[in-house]
């Protein structure tokens, strides 16, 4: 029986001939590989191998980099000897600190025409006296500011020749202005004369055998002494945040006095002192240590007379300058808050080899930004009790409060780095 031959069934390739026809594919007469090929492929290997060598000098060169970086921090000294304290728990931001947004009704008169004044004084009349950056001394009646004074060189080139004013005082109708670098100015409100009567860089004004660095802020008695503050015996103003980090006992309350020309040492081994202000009837002296958060009260009169104790303590900020209010008690401004639960300063108090690495490896200008943005004003009766607050969370008004000024019924608010002068009315927050 015929039928039809059936061929055999195709033979699977395997994969080593599926393998030699992709290879075929690629090459010419079956024997020749492709040189445009060969070129390209030499060429992807050159640069990978080139890339993969660079790639690893620059491991190379960023690990010996860390590590210079590393022996250069290890090696080389911080500009602060901090030392070990512990603050207790900020104050919650309940009762009379409760929360309130009452400083955003101020207004910033002056803006962009002044920087830094940190603190005022009112004549009579109601004209302003402050201290600027630039060291010059200046009156504001209005809008009209007029130069009386300065505490530098008028050709300066940095803070410390161009003077830093700080506290000032009217006293019997003359300005006492403190300049952080070299003493105490006299300057006649016209600005017709001024005078140095505190030279505090005079080599025979040794107290306690340590040079003043950064004067303060003062405050004169009917008897015409004057009780002024050194806030370090080791930085200067220009560093402050220096001094706030190391926090250590390096500032003195001292009293001149304008008939005998005596200076003294009435407290020494404070730490950060800045603000002065006598009591009422002048029976002590109020002086704000700023990196414990607190108040000291010095004895001038009774059977206290020369010692001294806690008027205020655990403050929710670090304060500045302490001026008195015509109702009664004191305004204490806030250089910056104590945040609760959690206050990064504070925190860091205990560990001084922290504070002092960051010295070494963040810039002067990134250390300054530690502190909290938040404007607070503080209202302190006459027993160092808070009554009152006046705050600005987030600072977007008043991010900072170096002195509080009051007249006539009108708040100045100071700063030692803004520029502008704060006016709030009393009537619209209290």
């Amino acid at each position: 029986m015929s039928g039809v031959e059936s061929s055999p069934p195709d033979e699977e390739e395997t994969p080593d001939e599926m393998e030699s026809e992709t290879m075929d594919a690629f090459t010419l007469d079956g024997d020749s590989a492709d040189p445009n090929y060969s070129s390209l492929v030499d060429t992807i290997t050159t640069r990978i191998s080139s890339a993969s060598s660079v790639c690893k000098r620059s491991v190379q060169l960023i690990s010996l980099l860390l590590v210079v970086m590393i022996a250069v921090i290890v090696s080389y000294s911080p500009p602060i000897r901090p030392v070990t304290f512990r603050m207790p728990p900020a104050p919650k931001l309940t009762g009379p600190l409760t929360e309130n947004n009452r400083l955003r009704s101020t207004q910033q008169i002056l803006k962009s025409r002044i920087v830094g004044p940190e603190s005022i004084a009112i004549g009579s009349d109601g004209t302003l006296y402050t201290g600027l950056a630039n060291g010059k001394i200046v009156s504001v009646r209005g809008k009209v500011i007029t130069e009386i004074g300065y505490t530098g060189h008028v050709h300066c080139s940095s803070e410390e020749t161009c003077g830093r004013p700080l506290g000032v005082r009217i006293h019997n109708e003359s300005l006492y202005v403190i300049n952080a670098y070299k003493g105490i100015l006299k300057v006649s409100l016209n600005g017709d004369s001024q005078q140095m009567l505190v030279n505090m860089k005079d080599e025979s004004i040794r107290l306690n055998n340590r040079q003043t660095r950064f004067l303060n802020d003062l405050d004169i008695s009917s008897a015409g002494v004057i009780y002024f503050t050194d806030s370090s015996s080791r930085h200067s103003r220009e560093y402050n945040i220096y001094e706030f980090l190391e926090a250590g006992p390096h500032g003195t309350l001292f009293s001149y006095n304008m008939l005998t020309h005596e200076i003294k040492v009435l407290i020494s081994g404070l730490h950060f002192p800045n603000g002065v202000q006598l009591a009422p009837d002048e029976s002590y002296v109020l002086v704000a240590e700023c990196t414990r958060a607190r108040i000291v009260r010095y004895w001038l009169r009774g059977e206290l007379t020369g010692t001294w104790d806690y008027f205020a303590v655990n403050l929710p900020g670090y304060p500045d300058n302490i001026r008195r209010r015509e109702s009664g008690g004191y305004w204490l401004g806030m250089a910056a808050i104590r945040r609760h639960p959690f206050s990064l300063v504070d925190s860091l108090a205990p560990y001084p080899q922290v504070r002092a690495t960051l010295t070494k490896i963040l810039p002067y200008f990134l250390l300054r930004s530690l502190a909290s943005q938040y404007g607070m004003v503080v209202v302190l009766d006459e027993f160092g009790n808070i009554m009152d607050s006046l705050q600005d969370p987030g600072g977007l008004v008043i991010p900072s409060s170096s002195e509080i000024a009051e007249h006539d019924g009108v708040l100045y608010i100071g700063s030692y780095y803004s520029s502008f002068i704060g006016k709030l009315r009393l009537k619209d927050e209290f």
